[in-house]
């Protein structure tokens, strides 16, 4: 009996997942879902973004977003957003198969380290292309 409880007692410990995944066609379908008033989802994402995929743990506050944007839209950055090479950034804390390898994200996009959220490290990484955005809050080192 008690290794039947034990046994309830893991199952019911190990199914309670704190991470959250979601995807959104648009960024208004993010906004209706109130993804950027919780801030997983930055306010800046232009408007016109599609494709949507976001991921984000509660317990610890760490993130990964990706999305697609028009060529002909400028993303406009928060100020605390500087140029910084590949070498400068710590990795996405999530293992996803929208999220690029590191050999796609060095060959083929430009990295933004911006201001810091309390104890974690914030990223943008644009595609070469212009049409593909990623963000990610990760801990700081």
């Amino acid at each position: 009996m008690r290794l039947l409880l034990l046994f309830a007692l893991c199952l019911i410990l190990t199914s309670c997942d704190l991470v959250m995944d979601s995807s959104y066609a648009t960024k208004q379908e993010a906004v209706d879902a109130e993804m950027i008033a919780k801030g997983w989802i930055p306010a800046w994402v232009p408007e016109e973004a599609t494709d949507l995929r976001e991921v984000h743990d509660l317990d610890s506050n760490v993130s990964a977003l990706a999305f697609s944007k028009p060529r002909s839209k400028q993303l406009l950055l928060p100020p605390g957003c500087r140029p910084v090479n590949h070498s400068d950034i710590q990795p996405a804390m999530f293992n996803r198969s929208w999220w690029p390898s590191e050999a796609a994200l060095k060959r083929a996009y430009t990295f933004f380290r911006c201001e810091h959220q309390i104890d974690r490290s914030v990223f943008v990484a644009t595609s070469r292309t212009g049409d593909r955005v990623l963000f990610w809050r990760t801990y700081a080192r």
